[in-house]
């Protein structure tokens, strides 16, 4: 069963910033700026009839364990199953400084250099995103892992990049100055071009499929349990190479038999994955025909260092390949 909120109230966003400009040498433009912004009243999925732990509480009977069950003494006659609740209960915040440098196209050159210092938090990112539940990207789970502690989903956003720089310029290429015929027409109009993009890595969150707090089902929510391990170390730290981007030492697996029940205290999106840099170029000439008429040569190359930018790890500890980036 999915229903609404009855109580749920319109989600809104408050958005507010401030910014210092400075001119020089009436080409160069530096800007400094604080962006902030706050989203209210955020939807989420909720398990609104989640299963109780007791005494002889087993993965089989989580079914008739449930809040709003109304199961019979020998477990039939059940009336509600999982009941996903639509509701509009999370918020979500971003801070931001960010400095830039221009130059004002003179001369056949002119460039724009940005680099900004982020954090955005919130509850949830993703929303039956890549299915019922968006354990693809980053083991995002669309309901929180208890659902009697919905303050413990808080944490880094799924595209929260600490750090970020993007280059970006254009070259006029002025080789025909002194020339004329056939040698200008060659050499004349050429211009080149640059994007470069960087950004540090962004988080996901550990998991572990076995069902130690022997929670029940929600199917239409979320296909996958999203139960999380205890925190013992920096789960950052170290080397970090492809074939073992985080180590299964930072965390401790609950024990289904002697922990059942319990929940583990790791938090959501407190691993970092690998970063981003990407460098495009483009080469380009534009010859006149006519008065009305351009024809125009280009080139362009996309990653043009060939550098290999990787996905976050196998995140999953009941998996071989946990920390592995596949």
């Amino acid at each position: 069963m999915v229903v609404m909120d009855k109580n749920a109230r319109p989600p809104y966003a408050q958005n507010w910033n401030f910014s210092l400009q400075h001119s020089l040498a009436d080409r160069y433009l530096i800007e400094a700026r604080y962006v902030g912004s706050k989203g209210t009243h955020l939807p989420r999925n909720i398990e609104a009839n989640p299963a109780v732990f007791g005494p002889g509480a087993t993965a089989g009977n989580a079914e008739a364990r449930r809040i709003y069950s109304g199961c019979q003494p020998d477990g039939t006659g059940c009336q509600f199953s999982h009941i996903g609740m639509l509701s509009n209960i999370t918020n979500s915040t971003y801070h931001a400084g960010q400095l830039s440098v221009s130059r004002r196209y003179n001369s056949g050159l002119g460039f724009n250099a940005s680099y900004w210092y982020s954090k955005t938090l919130d509850y949830l990112s993703a929303m039956n995103l890549g299915g019922a539940g968006s354990k693809p990207l980053s083991g995002e789970n669309d309901v929180a892992q208890n659902p009697f502690n919905l303050r413990a989903e808080h944490g880094p956003s799924l595209f929260d990049s600490r750090h970020r720089l993007v280059l970006s310029g254009g070259w006029e290429i002025r080789l025909a100055r002194n020339t004329r015929g056939i040698t200008k027409a060659i050499l004349d109009g050429w211009q080149l071009n640059g994007i470069v993009s960087a950004n540090s890595g962004t988080p996901f969150t550990v998991y572990d499929t076995t069902n130690v707090s022997l929670q029940a089902p929600h199917p239409p929510l979320s296909g996958y349990n999203g139960s999380r391990p205890d925190l013992v170390e920096n789960p950052n730290a170290g080397p970090r190479p492809v074939e073992q981007w985080v180590s299964r030492d930072a965390f401790r697996r609950l024990n289904p038999a002697t922990e059942a029940g319990k929940f583990g205290n790791a938090g959501r999106n407190i691993v970092r994955g690998p970063g981003f840099a990407n460098i495009d170029v483009s080469l380009l000439k534009t010859m006149p025909i006519t008065e009305r008429t351009r024809l125009q040569f280009r080139a362009e190359c996309f990653n043009v260092a060939n550098h290999a930018n990787f996905f976050v790890p196998v995140n999953d500890l009941n998996s071989a390949n946990f920390g592995r980036i596949t």
